[in-house]
């Protein structure tokens, strides 16, 4: 997609990627349950967003399309089936821009021929999230298994790789 851009975040982007990480909690809160702590913020602290920065670098990117700040993507590396691997964690695209093709164009961007197997994962109560990667993830020429998850598991799961 012309005009985005994944820019790493960086320890000076703390207060941004605190302040996004609100919006993307009080949305998911209509599916999560999750109520609002007494100082008005969601279960995020900034420290913890602060010492993700500084332990991992490669943790947070934000999301700018044609210069505007339009989300983040999370990538964390987590354990499956015996093997380590990338995680798109967590994905948030601001209403507004919504639609446009931003989600898939990051996936497009990370996820590419070399870069081996991502975990990808919707809270199963998610179902908005789950019905949009159902959807699109076959139309955009990747490989893509469907793994059981524990049936305690609070995941549905897909593993997809570029080709």
């Amino acid at each position: 997609m012309r005009g985005l851009t994944l820019a790493a975040a960086s320890v000076a982007d703390t207060d941004v990627l605190f302040q996004l990480l609100q919006f993307y909690y009080f949305e998911a809160s209509a599916w999560s349950g999750e109520e609002i702590a007494a100082d008005g913020t969601f279960d995020c602290a900034r420290a913890d967003v602060d010492a993700n920065l500084r332990a991992q670098p490669t943790w947070a990117r934000l999301l700018w399309l044609d210069g505007v700040l339009c989300g983040f993507v999370l990538v964390d590396e987590v354990e499956f089936q015996g093997e380590r691997i990338p995680e798109l964690a967590d994905l948030f695209v601001l209403p507004k821009h919504r639609g446009m093709g931003i989600a898939r164009a990051v996936v497009a961007q990370l996820v590419t021929p070399g870069s081996g197997r991502w975990l990808l994962a919707t809270f199963r109560n998610d179902t908005a999230a789950h019905a949009f990667w159902s959807r699109h993830l076959p139309s955009m020429g990747l490989t893509i298994e469907v793994p059981a998850a524990p049936d305690d598991s609070d995941f549905r799961l897909f593993l997809i790789s570029a080709p």
